[in-house]
């Protein structure tokens, strides 16, 4: 019984971490623009309106201070100078 139980906490704790990795891919390497408005998608249904720009901009924030946030392509319309 010890044993299944010590598989069986091993095995949820390597899926736990096999999640955590999968979730960390999925949000690095975002651009500004991409991070915010899945931030947005998944945080409109539980914070106020009001609230949800300010808390994106603190998110989004730490994300380019740690260097989570890859920058945005520049857009060249060959418009000159």
């Amino acid at each position: 019984m010890k044993k299944l139980f010590r598989v069986a906490l091993l095995a949820g704790i390597g899926f736990a971490i096999f999640k955590i990795v999968e979730e960390k891919k999925q949000w690095s390497g975002l651009t500004e623009s991409e991070a915010r408005a899945k931030l947005n998608d998944r945080l409109s249904p539980r914070v106020p309106a009001e609230k949800l720009d300010k808390i994106t901009d603190q998110i989004v924030d730490q994300m380019r201070l740690r260097g989570v946030l890859r920058t945005e392509a520049v857009v060249d319309n060959g418009a000159g100078v």
